[in-house]
C-alpha cells in the first residue's frame, strides 16, 4: 500500500556513550552490540499507534508518527507522543537497570552499562514515503533536519530536544522548564529549538534503584553463559544481532 505524503511527528531516540565501549577486543565488541540491542529492544516494544517505527539506525531508533485522521488527527497524535517519549526514557532506564542487575562480565562494555544515557530529537513537517522492496522508507527535508538535529551544541548526554516548530504545537512538555537555543544544522542554518531535561523524579529511577532485589546468582550466571553463546554464534556468523525485534519497521 503506498501512502500519500503527509505531516508527522519525527522522533529519533539516540543512545549516548555506544562509541566508547565500542573496542576491537571481540569479546567487548559483541558484548557492546548485545547490551544495544536489548536497549533498542527495549525502545521499540515500548511505543505503540500512532508512533511507528521507521528505522533502526545503528545506536539509534527513528519513529513517526502520521497525523492522520485515522489517528485522531494533528492534535491527538501530537498528545499521544508527548506521552510516549516519557514512555521511551522509562522503557530505556528500566532495560539499562535490569542488565547492569545481571551483570557477571568485567569486560569494558558490561562494566559501562551504568554510563549509557538516553537523548531525544523532535521535529514536525511534511514527510513521503517511498517502498523499498519490503519497507517504507521516509524522505523529505524535515527526515533530514530531526537527522541533523543530532550534531547539535549540547554538552549533555540526556535531553530532549526539539523545534520551536514542534514545541509551539505541543504548547508544553509535562511541565518542564524550557530552554531555548538556536543551532547552526549543516546544510540547513539556524534553527530554533527547545531542550528538555527529564528528572530523576518524572521518570521514577531512584525508586527503582531502591526497590530493586539483586536477581539470584543462576540467572545471572545464565544471563552470562547466553551472552558468550551469542558472540560465539555472532563470530561464527551463525546468528545476527537484532533479529528478535517485536515491532518491526514499516512495511508495505
Amino acid at each position: 500500500m503506498q501512502l500519500s505524503p503527509c505531516q508527522a511527528v519525527l522522533i529519533i531516540a539516540d543512545i549516548s556513550g555506544f562509541t566508547k565501549f565500542m573496542k576491537m577486543h571481540a569479546i567487548t565488541t559483541s558484548h557492546a552490540k548485545q547490551i544495544i540491542v536489548a536497549l533498542l529492544e527495549s525502545l521499540v516494544n515500548a511505543s505503540s499507534p500512532p508512533l511507528e517505527l521507521a528505522e533502526l539506525e545503528g545506536d539509534a531508533a527513528f519513529f513517526y508518527a502520521a497525523c492522520r485522521e485515522e489517528n485522531g488527527g494533528v492534535e491527538s497524535t501530537m498528545a499521544s507522543v508527548k506521552g510516549q517519549v516519557m514512555e521511551l526514557f522509562r522503557a530505556f532506564y528500566k532495560k539499562q537497570l535490569e542488565l547492569d542487575s545481571l551483570r557477571m562480565c568485567i569486560c569494558e562494555a558490561c562494566v559501562g552499562i551504568p554510563d549509557l544515557r538516553l537523548k531525544v530529537v523532535m521535529h514536525t513537517g511534511e514527510i513521503e514515503f517511498q517502498q523499498i522492496r519490503s519497507f517504507l522508507k521516509l524522505f523529505g527535508l524535515d527526515v533530514i533536519l530531526v537527522h541533523r538535529l543530532l550534531k547539535n551544541s549540547l554538552r549533555s548526554k540526556e535531553y530532549v530536544l526539539m523545534t520551536d516548530t514542534l514545541f509551539r504545537q505541543l504548547g508544553d512538555f509535562h511541565d518542564l522548564k524550557p530552554e531555548k537555543r538556536r543551532e547552526e544544522l549543516e546544510g540547513i542554518g539556524k534553527v530554533d529549538t527547545v531542550v528538555f531535561y527529564p528528572t530523576e523524579e518524572m521518570l521514577g529511577t531512584n525508586g527503582w534503584r531502591a526497590n530493586s532485589k539483586p536477581p539470584p546468582f543462576s540467572r545471572k550466571l545464565k544471563n552470562w553463559l547466553m551472552m558468550d553463546v551469542v558472540m560465539i554464534l555472532d563470530l561464527l556468523g551463525i546468528r545476527k544481532l537484532g533479529e528478535s525485534f517485536e515491532n518491526l519497521p514499516a512495511k508495505g
